[in-house]
């Protein structure tokens, strides 16, 4: 009962392990029973929108914002009840207003999917199989070991083992993270 309350109130996430173990390289054990892990995979996804959920999200958010909710009432009361004003007064400029927003949004979103992509799509350096293989940035596992030289951009969330400086030592800039020059 404990442990269904704790579940309940995310303490303890269902079905997670106390332990994980991850295969360096992706050299997974020869001899025993393996059963593969299931992690998230690599991809950015920082767009909004698909092709199939852009009408109805896009609706949906447009109608939270109270300004467009309240013309949305005026134009249904306008049209179910006889009123002085017609009900093209008020739905002609919230269809003008919803319809430009629409295709901003819509605009914006697919630049975001243009800017994934790209990232998704760049070439990175992992040790697979005892060798270099150049794969994109998406198809990067946990375990996978990646170079990344001088100057590039970290391609996933990783540990340094090493570094070709005398010292050791690395520099890393946050700025594509906070926004802030170093």
């Amino acid at each position: 009962m404990l442990r269904w309350i704790r579940q309940q109130l995310g303490f303890d996430p269902p079905h997670q392990s106390d332990t994980r173990t991850v295969y360096i390289a992706n050299r997974f054990p020869e001899h025993g029973h393996y059963v593969p892990q299931k992690f998230a995979d690599n991809r950015i996804i920082s767009s909004k929108y698909t092709i199939w959920n852009f009408v109805p999200k896009n609706l949906f958010e447009q109608f939270r914002r109270i300004a467009n909710f309240y013309f949305l009432i005026i134009f249904l009361v306008q049209l179910m009840i006889d009123t002085p004003t017609s009900p093209i007064t008020s739905g002609l400029p919230l269809f003008f207003v919803i319809t430009v927003t629409a295709i901003k949004q819509g605009y914006e979103d697919w630049l975001r999917h243009k800017a994934d992509n790209e990232v998704n799509g760049a070439p990175v350096f992992v040790v697979r199989s005892g060798g270099l293989v150049q794969t994109r940035s998406k198809n990067i596992r946990v375990g996978d070991i990646v170079r990344v030289a001088k100057d590039e951009t970290f391609p996933a969330d990783l540990v340094l083992l090493s570094s070709d400086r005398a010292e050791g030592s690395c520099h890393i800039t946050t700025a594509s993270l906070d926004g802030r020059p170093t």
